[in-house]
């Protein structure tokens, strides 16, 4: 009695399993209809929920802006300043930013051409030194 109750038992599970496997109901094809887990999620397109904010482009745009903002925030600061100092301060500072830059992008700070005309002039009054003597 206990045997039969566990072979009809067993045999239901495997008829069972059988339908689901063999099933043509849909066309699909075998092991293709999984019930619940192909469609745990939502499409964005029927979906109701909308989300609140901003997008990446809005975003990158106002980060742009606050960037310009501070820049021009502090040349404002930096010419109130120069403003307020007086004449030769002034050139000092400008000199010094000028080299500050120039090493920055890593440029030599005296000219090319500025130390050959220099080198061109050391070397001709060595020569005209020599001629002397």
């Amino acid at each position: 009695m206990l045997i039969k109750g566990l072979l009809v038992i067993v045999l239901f599970f495997i008829i069972n399993l059988g339908n689901k496997i063999f099933s043509q109901n849909s066309g699909e094809l075998i092991g293709s209809n999984r019930s619940t887990f192909s469609q745990n999620y939502k499409l964005p397109g029927n979906s109701s929920d909308k989300f609140e904010g901003l997008t990446h482009k809005e975003i990158e745009k106002q980060e742009h802006q606050k960037s310009k903002e501070q820049e021009k925030a502090k040349k404002e600061i930096l010419k109130s300043h120069i403003l307020k100092q007086d004449k030769p301060t002034r050139k000092r500072m400008k000199q010094n930013l000028k080299k500050s830059k120039k090493l920055l992008a890593k440029k030599p700070l005296i000219p090319h051409r500025k130390v050959v005309k220099q080198r061109k002039i050391i070397l001709d009054q060595r020569k005209l030194n020599k001629i002397d003597y």
